[in-house]
């Protein structure tokens, strides 16, 4: 598969992703209709610039990557820039490891302004070495930097990412936002700091963060050593159920990913934009250092990577088994296989069959499983 040129996307798109619409089944007159697609293809881009990264997180879903310490090149860095640029990218995130470890990264960083992406966005743990790396950048060299915070006090923060690490990463938050970077905060939920998590929305307001984004703790990478942290459905719903009253009277502004849902949630989601499956729209790529091009960050540890980037940007699709079969597989025969709710789950999450062995529904007749990867604001 080779790259071309191609019109580059309106800077007024929206930030969310379409799908793609089948016929009716039974519809046989129309069977061959497929309705127009109005999804942004790998508009997200998210380029693993280096492995390497001086912590060892217990959540971290690099695993034995971040023990390899892989570091791409930058020509290689260059050619997959201009590559998925050309593909449709706009929003292109710079990750690790930790990326700013990279010697090449703030040069990583100004090249994507360059080549025309309209959102570069980088996320950091925000220790000394990437303090060191951002005063040499500017924040209009950013949309947003994101800064890992695993906790809202040292107690539960330091078990996750190591002694003293908590108030490093403060000062750097405090500082980047005190320069006007759009400064964030991303959060891991597990059993381990779930209780004071939330103090975040107090901490983001003292420093002058913009958003504070809360996901849930997935056992895969490192986290094959920690599965007592991982979270039922149950347990993540009851902590999202926290999230109106504890952003209530915040300027601070919340985003979480939902993973699972009530039924009878799923209609509000569907009117923010959700539309099931992020993989079948292909609206995402992630590309690691080895070449490995992923549209699942959830399939990171398996081998049913999308696509090989060569050295020399060239796209090559991975012609064994791949996530996108188990994406396209789903709109056919849903996730689990047995669906109680395909209007609510829109086909469930293809990939939990893979990582965790059963649908996350499973165990649970009023929880349906919501794509990973996307991201709603907590009801009012």
């Amino acid at each position: 598969m080779t790259t071309v040129d191609l019109p580059m996307p309106s800077r007024d798109r929206l930030d969310a992703y379409g799908h793609a619409r089948m016929p009716a089944s039974g519809d046989a007159a129309n069977a061959r209709h497929i309705d127009r697609i109005p999804y942004g293809r790998f508009r997200n881009v998210y380029l693993y610039i280096t492995e390497a990264c001086q912590l060892r997180c217990g959540s971290c879903y690099m695993g034995a990557r971040l023990e390899r310490a892989l570091k791409m090149p930058f020509e290689q860095i260059r050619a997959n820039l201009v590559a998925w640029r050309q593909m449709g990218g706009s929003k292109l995130t710079i990750l690790g490891g930790e990326p700013t470890l990279h010697p090449r990264y703030e040069d990583t960083i100004r090249l994507a302004g360059q080549l025309g992406y309209e959102h570069v966005i980088t996320t950091s743990n925000g220790l000394r070495p990437a303090r060191r790396k951002f005063a040499r950048l500017q924040p209009t060299d950013f949309a947003y930097v994101q800064i890992s915070l695993d906790g809202g006090s040292p107690a539960t923060h330091d078990v996750v990412r190591g002694h003293g690490t908590f108030a490093e990463t403060l000062e750097t938050a405090g500082e980047l936002a005190q320069r006007g970077f759009d400064t964030r905060i991303i959060c891991t939920v597990n059993k381990a700091n779930q209780g004071d998590c939330l103090n975040l929305l107090d901490i983001a307001d003292d420093l002058g963060v913009s958003l504070v984004k809360y996901h849930v703790f997935s056992v895969i990478g490192r986290g094959h050593g920690n599965e007592n942290w991982g979270m039922r459905p149950r347990e993540w719903l009851d902590f999202c159920d926290r999230l109106p009253a504890a952003a209530a009277g915040h300027r601070t502004r919340v985003w979480y990913q939902p993973t699972f849902a009530r039924r009878e949630e799923m209609p509000r989601y569907e009117a923010e934009g959700y539309r099931g499956c992020i993989g079948r729209t292909l609206d995402r790529i992630s590309i690691f250092p080895d070449g490995r091009a992923y549209v699942c960050s959830f399939l990171f540890d398996t081998d049913l990577h999308f696509a090989t980037i060569t050295p020399d940007g060239r796209i090559e699709l991975n012609k064994g088994p791949n996530e996108f079969d188990l994406f396209t597989g789903a709109l056919a025969q849903h996730g689990c296989g047995g669906c109680k709710a395909p209007g609510s789950c829109m086909g469930g999450c293809p990939a939990e069959q893979i990582v965790d062995g059963a649908a996350s529904c499973a165990e649970d007749k009023d929880v349906v499983p919501v794509c990973r990867l996307w991201k709603s604001i907590p009801a009012n």
